[in-house]
């Protein structure tokens, strides 16, 4: 099994020579080094991190773990003070993301780009690419573009400086189209949404066997029974990628012994912290904490994301010692009576279900008594009884079960959709319904 690519990357990133192995020791100094000089760039030429980072003397950091001292940034300081996080001329700026914050009632979060920023993520997806595909085959990318940044834009730029070539389809909208493009072009890989990918590789028109040689997933939480299903209709090993868009898309991405994702550690700190923000020891979950250390136009210090996750433990497979994420766990989490609600666990049980590409699940309180509505979306010509088998799934989550079997929660209506599965992909989780 060949060693991940990320690591003679990151080696000559950090100035050992080619051949020579990736030494720990050297890279949290590289990475020290880099932290510091971020931290002074930030103190020098943002007004949020000059008052942000007041009492932070850059000179007291003597190892990464001091990293703890500096205070957490939030998404939210991102959609209040985005701009005064800037670091540079807005001459500078070369591309400018705009995400709407949770419950999308609050200020937008604007992310901000400059070109050399831009490059370092085309940098990381040449080199990501090289442990699923080789020189001379297409890529399909079932993703946001061709703008100047956008996540199709710069894997496609990445691609073509390892000798592949690619199709920015953009976002899957009619599966037909899709599945007839793959085959005319003799596409070798995809790279989508876990839905998306998921809706194309049950879809009734098929993509010729042998045709998808690897698959990479992105852009939301993956459920393993996404991948299981995957990898049993195209026969093909199934990638996971690791990013956001605070991360510069890249974040980190499996090699082929398919054990986490192998952290961009020349260019991005990873913390996992718990609730009151304290490190957790690896192999335990928390939120992933992201410092960004080589970005100029917006960077990010121990900028709290959200997600959950944590370090696997083990050396890979493949033989790298850099970080490995595990597989994300989801954010869509509802409580009952004390007792959590997972998407995740939906996800597991309800996706074996062969027939089904996506549902939506949402809760609506009445009186004392809580109503689960579930809609879903399957492919055409399925089996017409499969409200009856996501019922009996449902049953199978045992805090889900164990609501019902108290009277506390039903599953109340159960139906098949009438919305276009593909119109506005969406981050999937659990809606609440307030009358």
């Amino acid at each position: 099994m060949e060693i991940t690519p990320l690591q003679e990357w990151i080696a000559r990133k950090i100035g050992i020579p080619r051949g020579g192995g990736l030494d720990l020791g050297i890279l949290h100094d590289h990475q020290l080094n880099l932290l510091q000089k971020t931290l002074g760039l930030a103190k020098s030429n943002s007004p949020f991190y000059q008052a942000h980072l007041r009492d932070v003397h850059v000179q007291d950091l003597k190892s990464m773990a001091d990293i703890a001292r500096l205070p957490f940034t939030f998404p939210r300081d991102v959609a209040d003070s985005g701009l005064q996080m800037v670091c540079v001329s807005q001459s500078e700026i070369a591309r400018v993301v705009t995400l709407q914050t949770s419950g999308s009632t609050g200020n937008p979060k604007r992310v901000y780009f400059t070109r050399e920023d831009l490059e370092l993520t085309a940098d990381f997806f040449a080199h990501g690419m090289k442990a699923l595909v080789k020189p001379g085959q297409k890529v399909m990318v079932l993703m946001p573009g061709p703008n100047l940044g956008s996540v199709g834009e710069r894997v496609s730029t990445g691609l073509k400086r390892i000798g592949c070539s690619a199709v920015v389809h953009g976002l899957v909208e009619d599966p037909n189209q899709v599945i007839e493009k793959i085959n005319d072009l003799a596409i070798d890989c995809l790279i989508g949404l876990p839905v998306q990918v998921l809706s194309l590789a049950r879809w009734p028109g098929k993509i010729a066997p042998g045709r998808i040689k690897n698959v990479l997933l992105s852009g939301d939480y993956l459920a393993q029974s996404i991948t299981d299903a995957i990898q049993r209709a195209w026969d093909c090993p199934v990638f996971n990628h690791y990013g956001m868009t605070e991360t510069g898309l890249g974040g980190g991405v499996e090699c082929q012994a398919l054990q986490g994702c192998h952290v961009r550690e020349a260019d991005l700190f990873l913390e996992i912290v718990d609730k009151q923000g304290k490190a957790v020891p690896d192999g335990q979950p928390g939120e992933v904490v992201l410092t960004t250390l080589t970005r100029t136009g917006m960077p990010l210090i121990r900028y709290r994301t959200g997600d959950i996750s944590c370090f696997l433990t083990s050396r890979c497979a493949c033989g790298s010692p850099l970080k490995r994420l595990d597989r994300l766990q989801g954010r869509s989490v509802y409580r009952v009576n004390g007792i959590e609600l997972r998407l995740e666990e939906m996800d597991e049980v309800l996706f074996t279900l062969e027939d089904i590409v996506d549902f939506e699940v949402s809760i609506e309180k009445q009186q004392n008594k809580y109503l689960l509505n579930l809609e879903f979306w399957a492919i055409p010509g399925g089996k017409p009884d499969l409200d009856l088998d996501i019922r009996q799934c449902l049953h199978k989550i045992p805090d889900l079960a164990r609501l019902i079997n108290q009277g506390v929660l039903s599953v109340n209506h159960v139906f098949l959709s009438r919305k276009n599965l593909f119109f506005n992909p969406r981050k999937r989780k659990i809606k609440e319904i307030i009358r």
